[in-house]
């Protein structure tokens, strides 16, 4: 598997961060869109409760494993998916795309 990031932080974003135009693509897949916390990535903005968490003890392998180190992962096909990982303050995540 390769991981690809640039290391940066995004910020977490709530519904109140949002454009007008990316709450009106958002309101209608959600009943409580507004209490989600989102970020951008590649020109998307990502609902982080989308996003499985990751257990650094998947199958034993704990830091042998692909997703060691990373918080969270949602499937984007089947070949990839897009990874998170929060900063100190959960006020940021790391975004990584994941690769097979």
């Amino acid at each position: 598997m390769k991981i690809i990031t640039n290391n940066h932080y995004r910020p977490v974003l709530y519904w109140h961060d949002l454009t007008t135009k990316e709450q009106d693509e958002l309101k209608d897949s959600y009943e409580t869109v507004q209490e989600s916390c989102f970020f951008r990535f590649k020109n998307y903005v990502y609902d982080l409760c989308d996003f499985l968490r990751v257990n650094d003890h998947l199958n034993g392998q704990g830091a042998d494993h692909d997703l060691y180190g990373w918080d969270g992962y949602k499937n984007e096909s089947f070949f990839s998916s897009v990874l998170v990982k929060y900063d100190d303050s959960c006020e940021a995540v790391k975004v990584g795309l994941a690769l097979s």
